[in-house]
């Protein structure tokens, strides 16, 4: 019997995730899977799977001896490592500018009880709705406002390192918002383009998708060069390049639970195991 061992800090993967999906077709042809905060050891290979832009060594527990384990270098995801677009307070772009937050999925994951102080943002249930974000001294909720200028940027966004500030360089088509996304899991991957009336692309604005093979050879580079085994990009083509936006380690899927593109990409796990 062959074993995935899966570290995520919980007994069950909820099936929201990519992984969950791609668990159950390796089932499909006898390869078991476990879940918890330690690896098993007797593991033929391990998946490093916790929802955190910065993982600590508490975080990623010892794999058993000469057993591959799957991200195992990914430790921070921080959109302020990775951005080519992040602008500072004095920076001499006259154009459009966007406002995020540094950790991934507007810092959801981690809660206020896992950020150190100087990282705290307030929380979605005491937001003053009936004020504009500028002066709520916050971000909208699941959402990244984009202003005319880095003049229009309020001075809290500068003094809070969990915010940046990136040149805003959508990707259009006609009067359409794209963003592209890559999965992957070894060699094994699928591509995507999402268009929407909203710079963040999203379910309840989307006008259609469409599926693409070619992956820009940057991305490649990228995912070699930040340890990736498994996950994936969002990004933008400008001039022919890639301009990546966001880089996921423990993707979700709400899309068709048989796709045969999952079917694809849950086949990248050979190449994992001894």
């Amino acid at each position: 019997m062959t074993l995935i061992s899966i570290a995520c800090g919980q007994q069950a993967l909820p099936n929201f995730y990519v992984l969950h999906h791609l668990t159950k077709r390796w089932e499909a042809r006898g390869i078991v899977s476990t879940s918890g905060s330690v690896y098993d050891p007797g593991a033929d290979a391990c998946v490093l799977h916790v929802d955190k832009t910065r993982l600590n060594d508490a975080d990623a527990p010892t794999p058993p001896a000469g057993r591959a384990v799957i991200n195992g270098a990914v430790r921070d995801i921080s959109k302020s490592l990775y951005s080519t677009l992040r602008l500072s307070r004095d920076g001499d772009w006259d154009g459009p500018v966007i406002v995020k937050t540094d950790l991934n999925h507007f810092g959801l994951p981690e809660g206020l009880a896992c950020l150190p102080p100087e990282h705290h943002m307030p929380s979605p249930r005491v937001r003053l709705t009936a004020r504009p974000w500028q002066l709520a001294g916050q971000l909208p909720d699941r959402h990244y406002p984009v202003v005319p200028s880095i003049r229009d940027v309020p001075g809290w966004v500068w003094r809070n390192p969990a915010y940046i500030v990136e040149r805003f360089m959508p990707e259009r088509d006609g009067d359409l918002y794209c963003i592209r996304g890559w999965m992957f899991l070894g060699s094994f991957s699928y591509g995507w383009r999402l268009l929407g009336t909203d710079h963040m692309v999203k379910a309840g604005n989307l006008v259609r998708h469409e599926f693409i093979d070619d992956v820009p050879d940057e991305l490649i580079d990228l995912k070699q060069r930040a340890g990736f085994d498994f996950g994936k990009f969002d990004y933008v083509m400008h001039e022919g390049k890639p301009i990546v936006l966001d880089l996921n380690k423990t993707p979700a899927y709400a899309g068709d639970p048989d796709s045969p593109r999952l079917t694809h990409l849950s086949r990248g796990i050979e190449e994992f195991l001894p």
